[in-house]
């Protein structure tokens, strides 16, 4: 019974329910894309409403796993070392690119899904606009999840993100910019 009160208290964790539901956007999205694209491959309207419907569901869900990213970011921070700090920085700059992405997607998938019950002709189009505008995001959420599980997961660990050196040495100043006065 400790177990299962214990799993309770971590559930009020956002880093951790952040955790349980990042992968929806990227599993759940590459498996309604693939649904929709067999939908569209045996001309099945029925399929691909099923996977307009669950592209849908999935496009929503990065909403939640970037909310909860959001709420744990600061506990995150506090356990990391500077490095996979960087990581956890690129992650969220990633994340924050990626929902909007998902969120293109979400409205076209609505409005395929309209067209497939009022304006059939019109889905080849759509289907087209969802299947790359889909590989877009699941590209982004893929991309996403790579510096996230650079965070943690040292298996994984092979040191800063690119560009972490370079944004940590002092920049020359540019040619248009005043030298520093000496005192």
């Amino acid at each position: 019974m400790n177990e299962f009160k214990d799993f309770l208290e971590t559930l009020k964790q956002p880093e951790y329910i952040h955790v349980l539901l990042n992968p929806l956007p990227i599993y759940g999205l590459g498996l309604a894309l693939l649904v929709f694209i067999i939908g569209s491959f045996i001309k099945s309207r029925s399929v691909q409403a099923v996977g307009l419907v669950l592209i849908l569901s999935m496009c929503a869900s990065g909403w939640l796993v970037e909310r909860y990213g959001e709420e744990g970011y600061d506990r995150v921070e506090a356990m990391v070392s500077e490095k996979e700090k960087a990581w956890l920085d690129a992650h969220k700059e990633r994340g924050e690119r990626a929902v909007w992405v998902l969120y293109a997607e979400g409205l076209i998938a609505v409005i395929a899904l309209v067209a497939l019950g009022i304006f059939p002709k019109g889905m080849q189009f759509l289907g087209t606009a969802t299947i790359i505008v889909g590989l877009a995001a699941l590209f982004m959420t893929v991309w996403t999840g790579h510096a996230g599980g650079k965070i943690r997961h040292k298996e994984f660990y092979e040191g800063p993100p690119p560009g972490y050196e370079k944004a940590k040495q002092p920049q020359p100043p540019r040619p248009d910019e005043p030298l520093p006065k000496a005192e």
